[in-house]
């Protein structure tokens, strides 16, 4: 089964866990520490596979229940189901292990963590970093930071440093929504870059020369040398070290071009350039490699639609929606492929559900509903059009957006025809 080799899902289990997740991922995390990640990674394996045990000790026992010629029949019937259930268990494992990453290095940020721990005063750890930060070391996680979506807006995380001061800034698992935040940092007196390696960046209070080379560790195969350059060359990349992340990339694609790894994280830098014809290329093939991956599809999707490829796009991003509709990259991408495929409805519908994923983050409720009063607009719907575009300008952030707002809403009420008398 392809849990038995996904490192990745029980780092991220074990942190779930440690800090009072689901009893599956609770199990887990006591796993890790009783028999260590290979434990950790036996115990996700048993729960995955522990209801397809248990439906099929039901089948057969109803098999051997059954009366007259029909026992025969499902017990043949059972045995064939399972069959093929243990020759795709076997498949799927067997790719899985092809894909496998073993070393932690290149999973977890844990020299990331040991950085941080000479200051667990209070550190900032991003969400997407969260579980994997809380597997390694739990006690640096601040729960109470877990629902404030600061991480996007350097002046909220600046209002939360002035409420309670952080010792630490721990950045990891993707740093493209924290680039706001690293720049600030990196302009500010008041930190210094401390640690940058291919899981992300570390900041400390205080002045200090910054530090942006890492060392390259020794690993056991020439692949996962080249996953960690191409890893750490999106780090650097997020960090303003432009130059230097086109090396390590390059170097990454002449020891290993042509492994999954590699190729979705070359198309990811290809995109953050605005390269969209290499971008577009690179992730056609990863999917080579890997039909059906996320983050290849969204890669691939994302630059057809900057190609103005707009029919293309919006078929790939109304699969990625419906695949994964709790998604706030996806939906905003569908959102822009819908616009540009004139599809004015899809459009309407992909933003309420954004809308829904955002409304405890005041400042990006206020860009949504402006999106949405231009959706209903275009659509000729001049209530729910106002509607957005009031809320919208309760929560503007500048005078120039405001004034366009109110332009907005004095057109529409303007083109309104008058009520017919009674």
């Amino acid at each position: 089964m392809p849990n038995a080799f996904d490192l990745a899902g029980a780092i991220s289990s074990a942190g779930r866990g440690s800090l009072g997740g689901a009893w599956s991922d609770r199990l887990v995390a006591a796993s890790l520490g009783a028999g260590g990640w290979a434990g950790a990674e036996i115990v996700r394996s048993a729960w995955a596979a522990a209801p397809w045990a248990l439906g099929f000790l039901v089948l057969f026992f109803a098999a051997e229940k059954a009366a007259g010629p029909w026992r025969r029949r499902a017990g043949i019937c059972v045995w064939v189901l399972w069959g093929a259930s243990a020759v795709n268990g076997l498949w799927s494992g067997w790719l899985a292990w092809q894909y496998r990453l073993g070393d932690i290095r290149l999973l977890a940020p844990v020299a990331l963590v040991e950085r941080v721990k000479a200051s667990p005063q209070r550190v900032f750890i991003n969400p997407p970093a969260v579980a994997m930060v809380a597997s390694l070391a739990p006690s640096l996680v601040d729960q109470e930071l877990l629902l404030k979506p600061i991480v996007q807006s350097p002046a909220s995380w600046k209002e939360e440093d002035r409420r309670r001061p952080f010792s630490a800034v721990l950045l990891s698992g993707g740093l493209a929504e924290a680039k706001p935040l690293i720049r600030h940092l990196l302009d500010s007196p008041d930190w210094h870059l401390a640690a940058l390696d291919n899981q992300g960046v570390v900041f400390l209070r205080g002045a200090s020369p910054d530090r942006s080379e890492a060392e390259i560790p020794t690993f056991s195969s020439p692949r996962d040398e080249a996953v960690f350059l191409a890893q750490y060359a999106l780090c650097l990349d997020a960090a303003g070290f432009g130059n230097r992340a086109t090396q390590r990339m390059d170097e990454a694609m002449k020891t290993s071009g042509s492994d999954f790894e590699v190729l979705v994280r070359a198309s990811t830098l290809a995109a953050s350039r605005k390269r969209w014809e290499q971008a577009r290329k690179l992730a056609d093939k990863a999917l080579l490699k890997r039909p059906g991956n996320f983050e290849a599809e969204y890669l691939l999707a994302w630059s057809l639609l900057e190609m103005r490829a707009s029919g293309k796009a919006f078929e790939m991003t109304s699969r990625l929606a419906e695949s994964f509709p709790g998604s706030f990259p996806v939906l905003l991408l569908h959102a822009r492929a819908s616009r540009a495929a004139k599809d004015f409805s899809a459009e309407t519908e992909a933003l309420e559900k954004i809308l829904r994923l955002a409304r405890d983050d005041k400042g990006a409720a206020a860009r949504i509903h402006l999106f949405l009063g231009q959706s209903w607009a275009q659509r000729g719907f001049p209530d729910q059009a106002l509607a957005h575009y009031r809320l919208a300008l309760d929560g503007s952030q500048g005078p120039e957006e405001s004034r366009d707002i109110r332009e907005a809403i004095k057109a529409i009420e303007s083109n309104r025809l008058p009520a017919a008398p009674r």
